[in-house]
């Protein structure tokens, strides 16, 4: 086969992502054209805006606003799909991986909820398919599980795969700011979007863990049966007492594989000091992967932004253009395994979950309360490992906190002692609930 001296790309956005993809292919040219022997040059670009100033050169780039610009041309050997969104993005990509072109996307959301439909044609395709900075944008988790560990039995992954709501969280452990005022600052810093939604309620974090579940339990797995929780409703007085007892508050996106059942889960939870999670603070991402030869990995490193995600596509821009080099197909399946292999499972559901559990109760201050609330929790199986209660009430409508840890506990049985609980005079607001990674 004839050398391949230029790959020829086309991409399609041109916003913070897809000018630092441009950014990173001009100002690494020399050292990726050592590496691979080939010159990769974006070559066309498409974008409703094409005559808008930007913060990088376009020169040498046909601009149109067109989709055919770059789908119709032959020339074009791999697309880059940076738009955001769904049902555009899947046409791109759908139509580029069916003619036969390679396609490298950053589109979580697209590749989590549309996956049946992109991966079946991806698997199908002449094409590859890369979507390395789909998730924890720097970290190359995606290509550690399918290369890295791939003679791995991998068992259970947690992660912090969410910049925005790990930032707004450090910010209320280590500077004492409520959720609004972090929530304000991460939109002034640039962290958070105008439009936060699927930041803070963890939509975003479950997008990434599906992807991960995907790969690491080589499995389908649907999104709505994915449990996701948000860190709307962590306040401060719950970051002061996880200070106390040991712990910091993080939003996890948590997936175990036990015999073939498998848990997924996202939501607000107490690490304990001593993990290494427990210290990727900011706007930093980390993923936690158990292997049954491996042991126990991290991998950390920046999880969002122009250049880190910029550098997740262009390593699957290389490795793509290396395999064109060489004629040797795909390589690695899009999931790692043969599509034949890919059986739909279900993720139980959180009632199942067993764990330990910060239960915060607000009561008024009256005789007997936590007689009550320790007998209803202990007729439902349900321990207490910690108990606290803050400074008495200057007046008995006053309420006050009550702090209870719980040893571990099958969710099910919590949430039932939990619905007797709040029904009870004496409870002022509904039990806040933190489950405690363990």
């Amino acid at each position: 086969m004839n050398e391949i001296k230029q790959i020829n790309i086309g991409l399609f956005g041109v916003g913070v992502v897809g000018q630092g993809v441009i950014e990173q292919l001009a100002q690494n040219a020399v050292i990726i054209s050592k590496r691979t022997g080939l010159n990769l040059k974006i070559t066309k670009a498409v974008t409703k805006t094409p005559l808008k100033e930007r913060a990088v050169s376009l020169e040498g780039i046909s601009l149109s606003d067109d989709p055919e610009h770059i789908l119709n041309d032959p020339e074009i050997d791999i697309v880059l799909e940076l738009i955001g969104g769904i049902e555009e993005a899947e046409a791109i990509v759908i139509r580029a991986l069916k003619d036969g072109k390679s396609v490298v996307s950053a589109n979580k959301a697209l590749i989590a909820e549309n996956a049946d439909n992109i991966f079946k044609t991806a698997y199908e395709s002449r094409g590859l398919f890369g979507f390395e900075a789909a998730v924890a944008g720097g970290i190359p988790i995606i290509r550690d599980i399918k290369e890295g560990f791939s003679g791995d039995d991998i068992t259970e992954i947690s992660g912090i795969i969410n910049g925005t709501a790990n930032y707004i969280l450090t910010q209320m452990t280590k500077a004492g700011k409520d959720f609004g005022t972090a929530l304000k600052e991460a939109q002034e810093a640039g962290f958070a979007e105008a439009d936060p939604t699927f930041d803070i309620e963890g939509v975003d974090t479950a997008h990434k863990l599906l992807l991960l579940m995907k790969i690491a339990f080589n499995g389908l797995f649907e999104f709505k049966e994915l449990y996701t929780e948000g860190i709307t409703k962590i306040e401060s007085i719950d970051i002061a007492v996880a200070e106390e007892f040991g712990f910091v508050i993080k939003l996890l996106g948590k997936a175990v594989n036990v015999d073939g059942k498998f848990q997924g889960r996202v939501h607000p939870c107490l690490v304990s000091k001593e993990s290494l999670l427990s210290g990727v603070n900011g706007a930093f991402n980390a993923v936690a992967l158990k292997g049954n030869f491996v042991g126990e990995t991290l991998t950390y490193g920046a999880g969002a932004g122009s250049h880190p995600t910029a550098s997740a596509v262009v390593s699957d821009v290389v490795a793509i253009a290396r395999q064109l080099k060489a004629g040797t197909g795909n390589l690695v399946p899009p999931l790692s395994a043969e599509w034949g292999s890919l059986k739909m499972q279900k993720i139980q559901p959180i009632s199942e979950t067993v764990t330990a559990y910060y239960l915060r109760f607000t009561v008024t201050d009256e005789v007997g309360v936590l007689a009550k609330i320790t007998k209803i929790l202990g007729d439902h199986g349900i321990s207490i490992e910690a108990m606290q209660q803050k400074d008495r009430s200057k007046s008995k409508s006053e309420a006050v906190p009550v702090v209870i840890f719980t040893h571990q506990a099958k969710e099910e049985n919590v949430a039932q002692a939990l619905s007797e609980i709040d029904a009870l005079t004496f409870i002022k607001e509904p039990t806040k609930l933190i489950r405690i990674d363990l």
